[in-house]
């Protein structure tokens, strides 16, 4: 029996995002920001600090034990001045640091404006202290601080110490249950009145137990406040839209695969842990569920909250670019609009 990850892209997470296909974070994007979103929706997000720690922290748990191919420690901080140079210089020079050519050096000092008062041997000496960052940039490896690594490290063991997730976060095929992380897989999918298009998705982790024939998905999240409190920037991220989206795929796929075609698909974990305490909690979240079948919905109190789900969205987002629209559906441009209206919407 082939395993599930013989049907995965097999692309580096680089070629991955590059894909052209649709995916959680262009339609959760424009379900945070709405129309204001959809000029840019396909223009590429620049990492902030908490994506890249993120991203190191996925690393260190999926990649089993192989993150330090990706990933190099830097010891020493980089000022961001000299970093810009540095940086610049990666682009115009191939060889280290210690055979680079005058020339590139000056062309990179130039293209900076890196303290123009000095003389070009003072520019240097300058530079010189932080070959290290340079060096590591050429090969090509994602830098993170020592403190990124040390966290990142005491994160990984907290999961695998966890009663709970150790027995979920484990490699190779124990007992009659695969783990497989971070395969990649696109289905296609016809939307509305529109052309036929792909999604595309790569979770976590895929538990499949081959004993029982159930796939369970997960999701790993490092976020800014500490697990117990993840509930709402559950909602705020909707992460839902990744939940339903990525539970629909996996059924898609395993429906044209013969011998996975019975499996069923288990509620989706989120994991989610945080540099804080660095407390791992788990979340479950059913997109199946009745109450579920338009969307993301819940109570509180006697309030209703709905959100759209991801079928609708994208629905939406094809509509406006398809037509070009320059407002939302909502709004007319050959006549006043309802102020009170607008604001009950």
């Amino acid at each position: 029996m082939k395993s599930l990850k013989d049907y995965s892209l097999n692309l580096t997470e680089k070629e991955y995002h590059a894909y052209p296909a649709w995916s959680y974070s262009l339609i959760a994007r424009y379900a945070r920001e709405g129309f204001s979103a959809i000029k840019t929706l396909h223009e590429p997000v620049k990492p902030n600090d908490a994506m890249r720690f993120g991203s190191l922290f996925d690393a260190v748990l999926t990649h089993e034990g192989n993150a330090s191919n990706e990933y190099a420690v830097m010891s020493m901080s980089v000022p961001e001045a000299e970093r810009k140079v540095l940086d610049v210089l990666a682009t115009i020079s191939s060889e280290s640091f210690e055979c680079v050519s005058d020339t590139d050096f000056q062309t990179a000092i130039s293209a900076t404006a890196y303290q123009p008062r000095w003389k070009y041997d003072t520019q240097l000496s300058h530079l010189q202290p932080y070959a290290e960052y340079y060096n590591l940039l050429k090969s090509g490896k994602e830098i993170v601080s020592q403190d990124e690594w040390n966290d990142a490290i005491e994160m990984f063991r907290a999961v695998k110490e966890n009663e709970y997730l150790k027995e979920h976060f484990k490699n190779g095929t124990v007992d009659g249950v695969e783990f497989i992380y971070q395969a990649q897989f696109k289905v296609k999918y016809k939307p509305g009145n529109h052309p036929m298009i792909e999604l595309k998705i790569m979770p976590d982790l895929l538990e499949v137990n081959h004993n029982e024939k159930t796939i369970r998905p997960w999701d790993v999240k490092s976020s800014g406040m500490e697990g117990f409190d993840f509930a709402e920037h559950w909602v705020k991220m909707r992460y839902d839209i990744q939940g339903e989206l990525y539970t629909d795929v996996l059924q898609a796929l395993i429906m044209k695969i013969p011998e996975y075609a019975d499996y069923r698909i288990l509620p989706y974990l989120f994991m989610d842990i945080s540099r804080k305490d660095k407390v791992p909690v788990t979340f479950e979240y059913d997109p199946r569920d009745e109450s579920q079948t338009n969307g993301l919905c819940y109570q509180i109190g006697e309030k209703t909250y709905q959100y759209k789900g991801y079928r609708q969205l994208l629905d939406e987002i094809l509509d406006y670019e398809a037509s070009a629209a320059v407002v939302p559906s909502y709004i007319k441009l050959d006549g006043p609009n309802d102020l009170l209206k607008l604001l009950n919407k």
